[in-house]
Order: C-alpha cells, then structure tokens, then sequence
C-alpha cells in the first residue's frame, strides 16, 4: 500500500510532527510505503528530519501536479483544510481512497467551506478525529457525515532520554507563536508568582512565529524578575524533554495536543487549558491541572502548587508516562490509521 500525507508545510507544528513520526511508523511495516506531500516551500524544518528517515517528500501546489503525484498511489491522507479542496479536486479522476483527518476542534462554517464539505461528502472515504470533541463538534454542522466519521487518538514516538538534573524547576511551552497559543497567559501567570516562587523556577519557550518578538517584550514589562527564555524552534525533542520537568498549555483551542503526548511520554507532568483533547489526555489531580482558558490567576496558583509541592513533579510525571503507554503509542496509532485506511 502507497500512502501519501498531505501538510499545509514542514514547519514545526503538532499536526506537522504528527505526520512525520506517523510515516516512520508506517515505514517499518514492509507492505507500506509512506510519502509525505508538502505544500509549504522549501528547507523548512522538519524537512531535513524527513530526508534522515528516508522518507519521500514530494512538494506542489498547482492541482495539475497533485493529480500527477496521487496517480502513483493507493491512499491520500491530508492533514490540513488547508490543502482539503485542492487534493479533492485533484483526485476526482484518480483511483485513490482519500482521508482526511482533522486535527482542530473549530469548525468552518462559511460558504466556500459548505461547498468543500459538500464536495468531500462524496469523496472521501474516511473522516479521522483526533478527538471526540472534535468529532462532535463537527457533526454537529456537518452531521451527513457521521457513517464516514471515526476518532483515533493521536499517538507519539517513545521517549528513551533521561530528565537531566536541575536545581530548578524548569517550565516549558511548546509551540508556535499565533494567536491560539495564548503564549501570553503564561507569562501573565508568571508575573503573578511570588518573588521567592519565581526564584524556583526556569521558563523555557520553544517555537518561532508572528508573535514572538511581542511575547518577549511582554515577558520583560510584567515579569523581568523571572528567569525566562526564548530558545525558537528546536527539532530534536530529546533536547526539550530531558530539560522540561513541567509543560503548559495555554491554548484556545486543541484538537488533541501533540506537545502534551510527548510530555507524557517522557514522563513529565502538565497543566493545561480545558479545552478541546485537552481533559482527555490531562486528568486534574493525577498527571496534572486543567484550568479555564484564559485564567492567568488559576494558572498561576496551579504553578505555585507543584513548585510548593515538588514531589508532584515526580507522582505526576509517572502517571502521565503510565496512560502514555496504555492508550497513546504511535504503534497503536498507525495501526489504526492502516485499519481506516484498508
């Protein structure tokens, strides 16, 4: 079986990380072979990662080149509405199942989007959620595609590093800088803690965009008595995790957090926004905190608990690494996405 992963580009993003890890996966099966198309521009970066797993990277925009590229193959994934109407135009000659899986939990209700479900309503074979809140999200409007519906649970490659040693607590957000990240949240919720609390702690960005040189003069006016960095995008997620003991999400919207699978997977507790996947991967009081978006006094008062409670860090952390392995493995994963696909 030929498989082709359709992305709107190969920056680091969850659904981007997504979609590589899934096609190492799917490679060790010797009756598959994954490719990965990109619509983004090139040297992006995952692109090299995908060169060093041997994968297939195929890159177009123009639906005439889609079209000459799905023709060599069984199934076509796409992983972004941003790429959903062209690969459907493209692929309404061509012999090939084609899937879509959503990975947000908002849903598009304008005209031009009616007309894309409409025309996908025929076409595809399979819709995947990453969430249930996001299949009954989108059900709700869409509900004529309920029989062609189905939840997967994303999944991560497994971790083998080692937490490095710390004096500190050291705190990380993963993710880019737009708007649904929220990035802001955090650092309000920093400034918030005690002088003594911040003294505890490290605060770690990981990620480039749009609102990034904003989030670092807003880390300076509210909370420059804190010990906070912006490190930009890393690839190699080793060199996060061994150095993060606590993650935190802030985000308006999920769909199911890729950076909370691989926090969970390298054992480390999370505090999170309760918002789409989020409350299905985060259990308050077990494995981490949930609070109201947009809540920057629970946050904090959420921070200030485990850096008064450190022994969570640890109680914590084994509980996330315990449901990672029970529900969330990528080997479980690609073989459900084998499943939709046959």
């Amino acid at each position: 079986m030929k498989i082709l992963h359709v992305v709107s580009s190969l920056n680091v993003g969850g659904a981007e990380r997504f979609v590589v890890d899934l096609a190492r996966e799917q490679s060790k099966n010797k009756n598959v072979v994954p490719c990965i198309l990109s619509m983004g521009v090139e040297g992006e970066p995952l692109e090299q990662e995908i060169g060093k797993y041997g994968i297939q990277l195929y890159r177009a925009t123009r639906i005439g080149d889609i079209k000459m590229i799905l023709n060599s193959f069984n199934v076509v994934n796409i992983h972004s509405s941003f790429c959903l109407l062209r690969v459907l135009l493209a692929s309404m000659l061509c012999n090939i199942s084609v899937v879509y899986t959503r990975h947000n939990e908002r849903v598009h209700k304008s005209l031009k989007w009616r007309c894309t479900y409409m025309l996908a309503l025929f076409k595809l074979h399979n819709i995947i959620f990453v969430a249930d809140k996001g299949k009954s999200n989108f059900l709700s409007v869409y509900p004529k595609f309920s029989l062609k519906a189905q939840v997967i649970l994303n999944g991560v490659l497994p971790f083998n590093q080692q937490k490095t040693d710390s004096e500190t607590i050291r705190v990380g957000h993963v993710g880019r800088f737009v708007p649904l990240k929220s990035q802001h949240i955090l650092i309000e919720a920093i400034g918030k803690l005690s002088t003594k609390q911040k003294q505890r702690i490290k605060v770690s960005f990981y990620g480039d965009g749009e609102l990034l040189s904003k989030h670092k003069e807003l880390a300076k006016a509210i909370a420059h008595d804190a010990s906070i960095s912006f490190e930009g995008v890393v690839t190699n997620r080793d060199d996060i995790y061994a150095n993060l003991d606590l993650l935190i999400v802030t985000s308006e919207t999920e769909g199911l957090s890729l950076a909370v699978l691989e926090a969970m997977a390298s054992a480390s507790p999370i505090i999170a926004s309760n918002v789409g996947g989020n409350p299905e991967l985060v259990k308050h009081n077990t494995n981490g905190f949930l609070y109201d978006y947009a809540d920057s006094e629970t946050l904090a008062n959420c921070i200030a608990k485990i850096i008064d409670n450190p022994e969570l860090i640890k109680e914590f952390g084994e509980k996330s690494k315990k449901i990672y392995e029970q529900k969330f493995s990528m080997k479980q994963c690609a073989n459900l996405y084998l499943n939709s696909y046959k």
